[in-house]
């Protein structure tokens, strides 16, 4: 690999990192596509390559964010119990089959929670959902995170801070911290996953997780600064975009072969 690109593949970790950091996520969601686009693997080996890489952007963002208390151990503990398991499916599933019917309904998923965070963004102070209820709905949680982490080549993040924010109650900064410990588990499980089946590009992991140990400290500091409310609609922001971009790359997507 030649100086200029392994330049490039850092600046593309840097851009998830500082994703990541400042909204609780993985950066998967535009590590995606930049790695089907200008570094040319098969949709397969970026999702694989990019959970991978997503473990350096938790753990940088996480530090930060546990510094600051913002980070609720006990209901992230929780939710990786069932992760565990459901990334080494999603992964699974991910080998084998076509996801554009799955990915639009993602995206319009995504475009609802935004709206409904652009509406009223969380305050904090919500009454949450408490006791068995609440266990019982984070092992959910978990297990829905660890799914889509392992099919979509994400961290879950996306999936984790608005069901953290408006189910739970979390404040955006302490949702945020709690998705990255999360994130720190469900990522690598699902690329553990990935690699057996060929599908992690081990030459440009190094270079994604040094960008990603840069980007993410950074941007988990400013998220540590920014009033609740401004840091809960830029996160529907970035949902909103989000979802326009699974959208259009599950339109780009090879359809299913129709049964005979």
């Amino acid at each position: 690999m030649t100086a200029a690109a392994r330049t490039r593949v850092v600046l593309g970790g840097f851009v998830a990192g500082l994703a990541g950091g400042l909204f609780g996520v993985g950066g998967g969601i535009l590590l995606v596509p930049l790695l089907t686009g200008p570094f040319r693997l098969t949709q397969h080996q970026a999702h694989g390559t990019s959970l991978a890489a997503i473990g350096a952007t938790a753990i940088a963002g996480l530090v930060v964010y546990a510094i600051h208390d913002q980070v609720a151990w006990g209901t992230a503990a929780i939710m990786a119990v069932t992760s565990l398991f459901t990334a080494r499916l999603g992964a699974r599933l991910a080998a084998r089959t076509s996801s554009r019917r799955l990915s639009r309904v993602f995206a319009v998923f995504l475009l609802l929670v935004a709206a409904r965070l652009m509406w009223r963004a969380p305050s904090g102070d919500a009454v949450a959902i408490t006791g068995l209820a609440a266990v019982a709905s984070e092992l959910a949680l978990g297990a829905a995170v660890g799914l889509l982490a392992g099919f979509m080549g994400v961290g879950g993040g996306i999936l984790a801070v608005p069901a953290l924010t408006l189910l739970f109650g979390f404040s955006q900064q302490a949702a945020q911290g709690t998705s990255l410990a999360l994130i720190l588990v469900a990522a690598p499980v699902g690329a553990v996953e990935h690699h057996r089946h060929g599908n992690v590009s081990l030459p440009l992991l190094p270079w994604l997780a040094l960008g990603s140990l840069i980007g993410a400290p950074l941007a988990s500091q400013v998220a540590q600064q920014l009033p609740q409310a401004t840091l809960a609609r830029g996160f529907a922001l970035f949902l909103a975009a989000s979802a326009v971009q699974v959208w259009l790359r599950a339109s780009r997507a090879p359809a299913p072969a129709r049964p005979r």
